[in-house]
């Protein structure tokens, strides 16, 4: 059996923590929300998965891969930012008498999709309604709710079924649901899971007794911290995390991994977020820290703050990012090879530009790096692997990959989009937006199209790549002699 599940949600109501997140890999007890929805799958037995993705596609399918970590076959479908199912699914070519599961993956609910399947499998034509904590589950099963599939777009609405709904059946499922539309109710999931108390899930990590006399912590590995029977708390804190010995910790605490807090800190019903640093002497209470945000959940206010000292992203974490994006020497090498094979041609390739475009045989483009913009030249003719040869030369500085996301167009080429990639040399030369995509086709596509790329693992993936195109404008090019051949053939027929 399979499920489609849902991550395209832009997150606009969670502002602005969706800054930082989206909303399918916000974490709830340090994991994030989607893997607890991909563990209640294999507990289905449900062993195929595709995942609908949008604008995050890069963060979802770095950390979900081809699902083997959980024994799942996974596969990837891209959208527009919530976008109607009712559009999705003739795109996904189904088969209209399957039994298929479909569910939003951005809502944490309490197991329950095993006894979702099987009640829906005993009244297959029916649409059969998920109703968790007296909510809206994200639940359906195809082919019964075929007509009904309004009920899983975002925003997520009450589905109760009419008095004249003869194919509707009302599920009653066990267990808590957050369907995490709101930061208060975003915080209310972590606190129930810090204090283990959501139904039929465990928090992350090793058990460990505080002042509190009913709950305490589950602490992650390579996790220092002063002794936690000092306080009168409970929670979760993430791995490789770092907590003073003087910090003050009080009631529900969430720390996440790579966290440093500070001494003399104290801390009250409070959730900070993966790589946060919290300066010294900071007091806070009901409060969301994440990186550089301090937000208020109850009131939705925050603050950005510019003070590294106070609070910012741990820069331990950010240092680590910047080695990994140095240019690799193998890149170097394949450059200064084609840039020696770009002066040999460079004659022949000036002549060409000449003859294509003699006003403007060089084209001057602007490259963004780090920010800062710089001016680059090529050669001005169709094929753009062979036009880009003179600025090889980045790529031998070390200011670019050979191969990455595009240094071109900075709306397109974004900290959010590449912070997740796990190659170490982000920003690079050639890639699809450079060489082979339309450069009329709208920003979104664009987005999408170089975020899957750079999630591909495949080295080879690169130079297929560069092959393509070549053959793209060999096509091109024979495509414009037959238009310019029939557009002089209807002249002709015309002036007959």
């Amino acid at each position: 059996m399979q499920a489609i599940i849902f991550a395209n949600r832009n997150g606009n109501e969670l502002a602005p923590l969706n800054s930082h997140y989206c909303p399918a890999l916000l974490p709830v007890g340090n994991k994030p929300v989607m893997e607890f929805t991909l563990e209640d799958l294999v507990d289905a037995q449900i062993d195929k998965v595709r995942i609908v993705i949008s604008a995050q596609s890069t963060q979802i399918e770095k950390l979900v891969g081809n699902g083997e970590k959980w024994g799942l076959e996974v596969e990837y479908f891209l959208s527009r930012e919530q976008e109607d199912v009712s559009s999705i699914l003739p795109r996904l070519s189904l088969n209209a008498d399957e039994a298929i599961l479909l569910a939003r993956a951005d809502i944490l609910r309490s197991p329950c999709i095993k006894s979702f399947v099987e009640f829906s499998k005993q009244m297959s034509d029916s649409h059969i309604i998920a109703k968790l904590a007296n909510q809206n589950a994200g639940l359906m099963m195809l082919p019964g709710a075929k007509l009904f599939t309004k009920e899983l777009n975002w925003p997520i609405t009450s589905n109760n079924a009419s008095n004249d709904d003869q194919q509707s059946i009302t599920q009653i499922l066990h267990g808590d649901c957050y369907v995490l539309d709101s930061l208060q109710n975003y915080m209310d999931a972590n606190q129930a899971l810090a204090s283990a108390t959501l139904s039929g899930v465990n928090p992350k990590g090793r058990y460990f007794s505080s002042a509190s006399k009913e709950q305490g912590f589950y602490i992650g590995a390579k996790t220092k911290s002063a002794s936690l029977t000092m306080h009168n708390a409970w929670g979760v804190i993430g791995k490789n995390t770092w907590i003073d010995e003087s910090v003050d910790m009080q009631q529900s605490i969430v720390v996440g991994k790579n966290c440093l807090i500070e001494k003399s800190c104290s801390l009250k019903n409070c959730l900070i977020l993966d790589n946060s640093y919290v300066g010294q002497g900071l007091n806070v209470a009901d409060t969301i820290i994440s990186k550089d945000l301090l937000i208020k959940p109850e009131s939705c206010g925050h603050l950005a703050l510019v003070d590294a000292s106070i609070i910012s992203e741990n820069r331990q974490v950010v240092n680590a990012k910047q080695k990994a994006k140095r240019v690799t020497a193998i890149d170097k090498l394949q450059a200064l090879a084609l840039f020696s094979i770009g002066l040999l041609l460079a004659p022949l390739l000036l002549l060409i530009s000449f003859i294509t475009n003699p006003k403007q045989p060089v084209v001057k483009e602007a490259i963004f790096i780090k920010g800062a913009k710089k001016t680059s030249h090529r050669w001005n003719i169709s094929a753009l692997f062979i036009a880009r040869l003179p600025q090889l030369y980045w790529v031998i500085s070390g200011k670019l990959a050979l191969f990455g996301a595009s240094p071109f167009e900075q709306k397109i080429t974004s900290p959010n989009l590449l912070q997740h990639v796990e190659k170490p040399s982000l920003l690079g030369l050639y890639g699809p937006l450079q060489l082979v995509i339309d450069v009329q086709a709208p920003t979104e596509e664009r987005q999408l199209i170089e975020a899957e790329f750079l999630c591909m693992n495949q080295r080879h993936k690169y130079w297929l790549l560069a092959a393509k195109s070549l053959r793209v404008k060999a096509i091109q090019t024979d495509t414009d002699k037959d238009s310019a051949t029939h557009e002089k053939a209807a002249k002709s027929a015309i002036n007959q």
